[in-house]
């Protein structure tokens, strides 16, 4: 590979958002679980005190209660939206389900914080990142295995930002047939002559050498 190492750190990241994820939309619908047994059962209401508040960047703070229930001394947890303000030692009302108390949730907001879902959606975008980095590296280990080496003329070659650029190519195949294609590389001149790989049975399937994430072993 051009980059050693990065089908592995691809695969471990791409497993860390996977787990990543699994467990924040765990955890959202526990919440919502617990607040709609609370409005559905019978439930009551008391004070409790917070406990601690722990505040994660970009992601909702968590925060820790202890309150009373039946004589028992019960605990809880929770996300909060930055619009809620606490911080230890304040009190707050605590609804509780009657017949279970360790389903609880402070009383004055229900359900998860609007921004739960924001991590989620970074993660997933990563996630959706990382997959269609698998796929170009599929693509360009077929192409080093199986593809053939041509001639390709640059026909445009346009800029798209940060150093990146995007060329569009002509190439001719082994039957004579005259193929296009582009992809992102570094700046070409017009009309400059590349290496193209593609595939024989399906020319689209192609690119330029010098793009790929592979090389060819010497």
């Amino acid at each position: 590979m051009a980059k050693g190492g990065v089908t592995l750190v691809l695969c471990a990241l791409f497993l860390w958002t996977a787990v990543s994820l699994f467990f924040d939309f765990r955890e959202a619908a526990q919440e919502m679980a617990r607040t709609e047994a609370l409005r559905r059962g019978s439930s009551r209401e008391t004070t409790g005190e917070v406990m601690r508040v722990r505040r994660i960047r970009w992601y909702p703070d968590m925060l820790s209660y202890g309150f009373t229930a039946n004589g028992v001394a019960q605990t809880g947890e929770c996300s909060v939206s930055s619009e809620h303000y606490v911080k230890p030692g304040d009190t707050l009302p605590i609804r509780f389900l009657s017949s279970n108390p360790a389903i609880s949730h402070p009383a004055a907001w229900e359900g998860p914080a609007p921004g739960w879902s924001m991590p989620c959606l970074g993660e997933m975008l990563f996630l959706v990142s990382g997959i269609w980095f698998i796929c170009v590296l599929r693509r360009d280990h077929k192409l080093v295995a199986q593809g053939v080496p041509t001639a390709g003329v640059v026909r445009k070659c346009s800029f798209r930002g940060g150093g990146v650029w995007r060329a569009k190519y002509e190439f001719r195949t082994e039957d004579g047939r005259v193929a296009e294609g582009s992809c992102y590389s570094n700046r070409l001149e017009i009309g400059s002559t590349v290496c193209v790989l593609y595939l024989p049975r399906n020319p689209r399937l192609n690119t330029i050498y010098s793009g790929l994430t592979y090389r060819v072993a010497q």
